[in-house]
């Protein structure tokens, strides 16, 4: 690169680098600041900073020329560098030149680390075109070995042109001739353009260490390149094609061989992108393949592939649609093999509540055949999920599959909806069906009609006034609906008026969570762990919580909740947005998501931590106010407590409901007498003398319920 094609600042940076040292050994220069350089300044640096001494008998190494490229290295973790054509070639030397140095380091997990580092630049170069890049790809190849990223290797190969990009081809199909199915990847990969085929490398060899393995994103990115959608088909009937001629007795069998883990990788990426794209021809050859592949022709309890195996049940936890989760459950009911039934086990709960992010998909329910008790549960989760995801239907299409249809009648008849008028505002109703007639009442009971264009979404609290939420839990009181899930008494979260402007919010800021049930909790309600933070999708908005300190799983201890923020995609980027921008049930949703996390685990901080974080922890608890879900935890209590037997004593403070001289604890459901802790024996349920009407399931709102009920018991006898 030539100088004056560069920012004077990086020009004495680059002179602190490679300059002679100075005269004393502890002159540090004048002090760094980084922070005005843009991406492609640091690309600029990057290569340099790589090639500067940095340890030296496992000792950090001091000097004017570590410090600075140390500094250079540290802003690369806060902004990822881009590079100018000529800049990546440089970087692209540097690697050549370690990997000739150092040709033992050219096989295993080092070889992984270098080709990423060689996608990491590609994929981040202005100028592919370079003519500069040709040769040091060139100079890579002929260093490295080319299985280490076969898929890289194609794309080297595109730079250095002519005859040599056939003649790798051939080269990678011979060394790789064992893996058919890899082979025929990369002759549909050859096809691709330059930034696909890189995109492609990138995908199929994630960083090391990274979890890729199920819901790592709600849209799988080779889902964009036609040629790759086109060769997902051919691949995957191939696959299943192959494992057929095994049951039949055409190939011999040999447990955990039908497929190299090179061809497994590949038939996880193809059904990824069919499931993605929900492709109509999926289903059968899905359905043929993950059956077969988890299941010996004989009745040995080995498996055909469980790499495959395992690769499938990923994805369809990441990219569920109704077939693939039935075929996964009817996979589970025939698996002869512990292990593999055990993680499958794992990616069908996870498939279940994913499908629910997918209502387009999940609504698709078969008419013709009774609904199943899983499939009524997988469409209760996926109309929850329908809150965030502002789903809206046509009213047709919603009265013929859900008001009307003979299996789901009963559960849309207990959730309030609004009917979106064509020209006209928005009604909230519930749907009513009288002698096969449907009807749609308001909460006065007044009967309302959908006039013709008219949509159909759920209600929902944060789109209501105080007044029409007290209106609607009063009207399911008196009917006694029993709703499937949180609904009217359903947690809502306003934007505070302090971080309408902003992009991040500290309300839940400052939380002492234990690690341990904080990832468990995190995994189950989908959030994908990023080092230190969480990140979670709702449709096409992103959250993302920071914490404290960077945690991982098998992590014990303590942490401490950061700030919020919420983005959304836009092209390849992510957009960060302002709590206005979203609808105003998405973020409630979200908010009520990093509650649910704050508050479980919260309270599962073990002895140590909380001696260690007490005076912390008090003093957050003291000031914060009572949570969104105990507030609606007291109003669903006194719906259901007030007017029965017994209960003329009682009464609701901020985080209690006392009864004489008892206190049950909102949160907790711990129960004091005169401040002294004590221990109520509940009846079972089916013991009570009077079961009450409760809006939904909860345990801890059942708890508290029977046990003021109890107590009320005792003090009458």
């Amino acid at each position: 690169m030539s100088t004056p094609d560069l920012h004077p600042d990086v020009i004495k940076l680059i002179d602190r680098m490679t300059g002679p040292p100075p005269s004393h050994h502890r002159f540090s220069g004048e002090p760094i600041d980084l922070t005005t350089l843009d991406a492609l300044a640091l690309g600029d640096l990057w290569a340099v900073a790589h090639s500067v001494s940095l340890w030296e008998n496992n000792r950090r190494v001091e000097s004017l020329a570590a410090s600075t490229a140390w500094a250079v290295l540290g802003r690369g973790r806060e902004m990822k560098p881009a590079f100018r054509g000529a800049a990546c070639r440089d970087y692209l030397d540097l690697l050549a030149r370690e990997a000739e140095a150092a040709p033992e380091k050219a096989f295993g997990t080092l070889a992984i680390y270098t080709w990423r580092k060689v996608c990491f630049a590609l994929r981040r170069c202005t100028d592919l075109a370079f003519d500069g890049l040709g040769p040091a790809a060139k100079r890579f190849l002929a260093a490295a070995d080319w299985r280490a990223m076969p898929h890289l290797a194609v794309a080297l190969a595109r730079l250095v042109g002519g005859e040599f990009e056939a003649q790798a081809l051939e080269k990678l199909a011979g060394d790789l001739a064992g893996s058919p199915l890899l082979v025929d990847e990369l002759r549909a990969v050859a096809a691709l353009d330059l930034p696909a085929i890189l995109a492609v490398a990138d995908v199929a060899y994630p960083d090391i260490g990274a979890d890729a393995s199920a819901t790592d994103d709600t849209h799988y990115s080779l889902s964009d390149y036609p040629n790759y959608v086109a060769f997902a088909e051919t691949g995957l009937k191939q696959a299943a094609a192959h494992v057929r001629k095994i049951h039949d007795s055409e190939l011999p069998y040999a447990p955990d061989k039908a497929f190299t883990l090179e061809d497994s990788a590949v038939i996880a990426r193809l059904a990824r992108v069919a499931l993605d794209r929900d492709e109509p021809w999926l289903p059968s050859v899905l359905d043929e393949m993950f059956r077969k592949v988890s299941l010996a022709p004989t009745a040995a309890k080995t498996v055909p592939s469980q790499s495959v195996a395992i690769a499938l049940g990923h994805a369809v936890e990441a990219f569920p649609t109704p077939e693939a989760v039935a075929t996964l459950r009817h996979v589970l009911r025939d698996l002869r093999h512990a292990g593999v039934e055990k993680k499958l086990q794992r990616n069908l709960r996870g498939a279940e509540r994913g499908l629910a992010e997918r209502p387009e998909i999940a609504l698709r329910l078969p008419f013709d055949q009774p609904i199943s008790k899983s499939q009524l549960t997988t469409l209760t989760r996926c109309l929850e999920a329908g809150l965030a995801l502002s789903m809206v239907l046509d009213y047709d299409d919603w009265r013929v599959r859900l008001a009307e249809h003979a299996s789901l009648k009963a559960l849309t008849g207990t959730l309030v909806w609004r009917i979106l008028g064509a020209t006209s505002g928005s009604t909230a109703v519930l749907p009513v069906l009288e002698r096969d007639r449907l009807t749609l009442r308001d909460v006065a009971g007044t009967i309302v009609q959908a006039g013709p264009g008219s949509r159909v979404t759920l209600w929902h609290p944060s789109d209501a006034s105080a007044e029409e939420r007290s209106a609607w839990r009063d009207r399911l009181a008196a009917l006694r609906i029993k709703q499937p899930f949180k609904q009217v008494f359903r947690e809502h979260y306003p934007v505070p008026p302090d971080d309408l402007g902003e992009t991040t919010t500290a309300m839940f800021s400052g939380h002492i969570v234990s690690i341990v049930p904080f990832l468990g909790l995190a995994r189950r309600e989908r959030w994908r762990l990023k080092y230190d933070c969480l990140a979670r999708s709702f449709g096409r908005w992103t959250a993302q919580l920071t914490l404290a300190d960077p945690i991982y799983p098998g992590c014990v201890g303590a942490t401490t909740t950061g700030n919020l923020s919420v983005s959304t995609s836009g092209g390849m980027k992510s957009l960060p947005a302002r709590p206005g921008d979203l609808p105003a049930a998405t973020f409630s949703e979200i908010l009520r998501a990093v509650d649910l996390l704050v508050s479980t685990s919260g309270f599962a901080v073990t002895a140590e931590d909380e001696e260690r974080h007490r005076e912390a922890r008090l003093l957050h608890l003291a000031m914060s106010p009572p949570s969104a879900m105990t507030e609606v935890r007291k109003q669903a209590l006194e719906c259901a407590l007030c007017g029965l037997d017994g209960m003329a004593g009682l009464e609701f403070d901020a985080r209690h409901l006392r009864l004489g001289a008892y206190a049950i604890h909102l949160t907790t459901g711990r129960v004091t007498c005169a401040g002294e802790p004590v221990t109520i024996d509940v009846p079972k349920r089916s013991n009570l003398v009077a079961v009450p009407w409760l809006p939904h399931d909860e345990k801890l709102l059942e708890m508290i319920c029977y046990t003021a009920i109890e107590i009320a018991r005792r003090g009458k006898s």
